[in-house]
């Protein structure tokens, strides 16, 4: 993999704008090339290179989910056997219900150290979902932290423009 000491300027240019929100046009690929000085196809061999070497993930749309409908989520802590951390991390992090999924260091009295987060259109759906996931993999130490105000959401800032 490429690391960021390998992106020139114009890469980090193109970074700092996709990070971003994309202008609404029709061509907004075409868009970034104009505000950096670069042709259209430049920028798109530079993104698919990044994509390639694995600078960049994914490219996609961010949707507000509370507007969306999805008013409850859900942070589980779960208290995972050492032995069983890339196991159960692995199982987790396939899941479709599952949008983020962390190994950290031992939480609270309880201990949990695998925490992924649940996006759910009812608490009763959220529930079911984590109750699910605890059977699947044969653990019931956990303990749900809903979300219960939304103060911040953005998608982090890397480069500056």
């Amino acid at each position: 993999m490429t690391n960021s000491n390998s992106l020139d300027q114009i890469d980090k240019s193109i970074l700092a704008i996709l990070q971003g929100d994309l202008d609404g046009t029709a061509e907004p690929y075409l868009a970034i090339a104009n505000r950096i000085g670069v042709s259209e196809k430049n920028v798109l061999e530079r993104i698919n290179r990044m994509v390639g070497s694995g600078i960049i993930r994914r490219i996609g749309a961010m949707i507000r989910h509370i507007e969306a409908g999805i008013h409850f989520n859900g942070m589980v802590v779960w208290k995972v056997d050492p032995a069983r951390i890339e196991e159960v991390g692995n199982i987790f992090a396939n899941m479709a219900e599952v949008s983020h999924c962390y190994e950290r260091p031992p939480f609270d009295v309880m201990g949990g150290t695998l925490f992924t987060m649940v996006h759910s259109s009812s608490e009763e759906e959220c529930m079911k979902t984590v109750t699910s996931m605890a059977e699947r993999v044969g653990i019931f130490e956990y303990e749900i932290l809903f979300s219960e105000r939304e103060l911040k959401k953005v998608s982090m800032t890397y480069f500056d423009d």
